[in-house]
């Protein structure tokens, strides 16, 4: 079985960037229904060629983690603590 991709969709170039350009799919991430059955949450990720004319794929068996951005709210009582005024300017 593939195991899924997250990245680049390509992981071959012939290096060129004009319209001679090929880019291509030719690694990938395999694996068995068992190991898929202890690794569940695995995915590849394509990384950028730098030297080579083939991009690295990087396996994270554990997924990737997404970051949950979290909101700011602001709340007015904070005007009334005496070190408000500090920490905004010490902050900003």
């Amino acid at each position: 079985m593939e195991i899924p991709n997250s990245g680049g969709s390509s992981t071959w170039s012939n290096q060129r960037s004009d319209e001679e350009a090929i880019l291509e799919k030719l690694d990938r991430v395999l694996s068995s229904l068992e190991w898929n059955f202890l690794f569940p949450k695995a995915i590849s990720v394509t990384d950028v060629a730098i030297a080579s004319d083939h991009a690295p794929i990087i396996l994270l068996i554990n997924g990737v983690e997404k970051k949950v951005k979290k909101e700011f709210k602001f709340e007015s009582r904070w005007l009334m603590e005496e070190e408000c005024a500090q920490v905004v300017k010490e902050e900003w």
